[in-house]
């Protein structure tokens, strides 16, 4: 690996920090009422097509950080989308 896949996942573990804090917050303050499930899911889609845009360049670097992404972001999304079910009923 060189320096830019060094930096690569690197950025991609800080861009999975942030993620796991608000989930995190999400979970200590048992709400998404200040979140917009429209455009998290926007984002989630985003983020499975680059995912496979970095599976048919086989970059293993690209690869693991997006793969990362997708589990934390989906433990994200699924949280949140539970806290706003709760808050509608």
């Amino acid at each position: 690996m060189n320096l830019l896949d060094i930096l690569t996942v690197l950025s991609y573990i800080a861009l999975n920090v942030d993620i796991l804090l608000q989930i995190k917050r999400i979970h200590e303050t048992k709400s998404s009422e200040d979140l917009s499930l429209t455009g998290l899911v926007v984002r989630y889609v985003a983020i499975l097509i680059i995912m496979l845009k970095f599976l048919s360049l086989e970059d293993l670097p690209l690869i693991l950080g997006q793969g990362l992404i997708v589990i934390t972001f989906t433990i994200y999304l699924a949280l949140a989308v539970s806290y706003f079910l709760r808050r509608t009923q």
